[in-house]
């Protein structure tokens, strides 16, 4: 009994979140950004089945500003003004490293982007130490207070979870409950075998607590992570929203103008389908047999007059042209929305590459991405968010300490009484760059600034350069002439 008043009890705490979700639009805002971006923009349009055009313009747009911002690679470095603590920052950034690539971190950065551009906020959960994460969603995430943007400084926070009946089950029956209390945890209304579980994160008394619970039973009693004092949670706001602890998406406010662009579209098709092209016409009470006149090759029967007068019973209606001012329209209103939105053709990079150096297409990108400072900046602050999430989860979670590159470990005592300074590397992986670079290691080694094995040894792994072929010139070369 005391369990079920206490999942009673939370549950209509998680409601009480849950409710202002609701009227914050929350659900029904992030679910219409989705739609449009997904190219379902006439949801609800009872259309008889006829399949409604749609001038999906959101969709590069999106993709275009995911690309600029996510295709800044990350790399974090721990370090200190210390000199005793830098084998310990050495060791912490070896470790990000490492947890990076087994957490295909890159790719998520993508996700995580591309989901705040849409619905104006991304978070990262991260739970087993390093060992695992997942992308939440904005619907999915209760904040206690949604006006306080700091994350750290809430109260508590819910995580909605859609889980199989039986794993919760087996989670419960784990934690010590009967075969009655089990019997509480039941598929949701509309589902067959899933149900939906809340994770309840709080901070108290320097501790981060965490319990588990479905609206009849806590089925994962309160934990307690003895170390941890931050939410391991990392939130990317694409851009903020006064006095909200959410952000503003891309895609909503571009809703108007897509609506618009898909009426005129649909209003110029119905047009051209009912105007632009001839229309056969004739008399009923003068051919015996209609159908065959969208025959080929037969009789058509006439009755009564002369066969020489068949003009006056059939004819065509001739094609009406169409005024150009709804072309017109639809163009100004695309070109202008795209414009605005910084996605306009010169932003999205229509340069012929071989008719450009790298450095002008750089240019070109760089100066496009301009609008998109604040948005990079808040990515890289994303990341630096994850890197003190990870030393909190290190200090907490490896109770044995951390091991250098040296093979020597660096104790728990040490790293709790360490304050790492956090830096961000950014470099820019993408193709343009990668193009300028070769052509400036080109440029010096035609210029004899620079040999060929140097010019070779500076090329990226992955250049468009046959890296490893011309390695293996250069080591043919050395053993002829030994």
């Amino acid at each position: 009994m005391k369990n079920k008043n206490e999942a009673i009890d939370l549950w209509l705490k998680f409601e009480s979140c849950n409710q202002t979700h609701r009227l914050m639009g929350i659900q029904s805002d992030t679910e219409k950004a989705y739609r449009f971006y997904e190219g379902d923009q006439w949801h609800g349009l009872e259309s008889g089945g006829e399949q409604m055009p749609v001038y999906n313009f959101i969709a590069p747009i999106v993709r275009y500003k995911t690309s600029m911002i996510a295709m800044n690679s990350m790399a974090i470095t721990y370090s200190s003004p210390e000199p005793q603590n830098e084998l310990a920052c050495s060791a912490l950034t070896r470790l990000a490293l490492k947890k990076w690539e087994a957490l295909k971190m890159d790719a998520l950065c993508w996700e995580a982007v591309r989901n705040a551009i849409i619905a104006g906020d991304s978070y990262v959960y991260f739970y087993d130490g390093i060992d695992g994460c997942q992308i939440i969603d904005k619907t999915d995430i209760f904040l206690a207070d949604e006006k306080n943007a700091d994350l750290n400084s809430q109260p508590y926070i819910f995580i909605r979870e859609k889980k199989q009946v039986e794993d919760v089950k087996k989670t419960a029956e784990a934690n010590g409950f009967s075969e009655q209390e089990l019997s509480l945890i039941v598929a949701d209304d509309g589902e067959q075998q899933k149900c939906t579980s809340i994770l309840m994160l709080e901070k108290r008394d320097g501790n981060l607590r965490f319990t588990r619970f479905t609206k009849s039973l806590v089925y994962q009693p309160e934990q307690v992570i003895e170390g941890l004092d931050i939410y391991p949670i990392a939130s990317l706001v694409y851009t903020k929203k006064r006095g909200s602890a959410r952000g503003i998406g891309e895609v909503l406010p571009l809703i108007p103008n897509q609506i618009e662009v898909n009426r005129n579209l649909a209003r110029r098709l119905l047009n051209a389908k009912l105007t632009a092209y001839s229309r056969l016409v004739y008399a009923s009470d003068r051919i015996t047999n209609p159908k065959a006149l969208t025959e080929v090759g037969t009789a058509i029967e006439v009755e009564g007059g002369s066969v020489g007068s068949l003009k006056e019973a059939i004819n065509y209606l001739t094609p009406a042209s169409m005024s150009p001012d709804a072309k017109n329209l639809s163009d100004e209103l695309l070109a202008i929305t795209k414009d605005l939105a910084g996605a306009g053709d010169a932003a999205l990079g229509s340069i012929n590459p071989t008719e450009a150096s790298g450095a002008a297409i750089i240019a070109v990108r760089d100066q496009a991405s301009l609008p998109l400072n604040e948005q990079t900046a808040a990515f890289k602050q994303f990341a630096e968010d994850i890197a003190k999430v990870w030393f909190k989860l290190v200090c907490a979670y490896y109770t044995d300490g951390i091991t250098t590159e040296e093979g020597s470990t660096v104790l728990p005592q040490t790293l709790l009484t360490l304050e790492p300074d956090i830096r961000i590397d950014i470099s820019n992986s993408g193709p343009f760059s990668k193009y300028a670079r070769e052509q400036a290691l080109e440029r010096l080694f035609t210029l004899g600034h620079i040999t060929f094995a140097e010019y070779v040894n500076s090329l990226d792994d992955d250049s468009s350069v046959p890296k490893s072929k011309l390695i293996h010139i250069i080591e043919s070369r050395e053993q002829n002439v030994d």
